[in-house]
């Protein structure tokens, strides 16, 4: 687990360099300087970190995770949103 540090008036965590290395991020080994990173909140204390390829992000929808929690989500619910009973 990765520790919150302070950077100014923002919050800062590291990326572990073998995720960057596994999806191709970094450069003859290092991280690149200057490479654009998008940081989404996705409810209380969950975030999305997005690294940019050549000015575009990846799609979320396209993430694993992102596509296994909406399917968990119908599976959850009937096809009027509400939540399944037993019948």
């Amino acid at each position: 687990m990765q520790k919150l540090r302070t950077d100014g008036s923002s919050g800062l965590v590291t990326l572990p360099r073998q995720y960057l290395q596994k999806d191709g991020v970094l450069e003859d080994g290092d991280v690149p300087d200057e490479r654009q990173v998008d940081v989404e909140r996705l409810g209380e204390r969950a975030y999305l970190v997005r690294v940019a390829e050549d000015g575009s992000l990846p799609d979320a929808q396209e993430c694993e995770v992102v596509e296994r929690l909406a399917a968990q989500r119908l599976l959850n619910e009937n096809a009027f949103g509400q939540p399944r009973t037993a019948d």
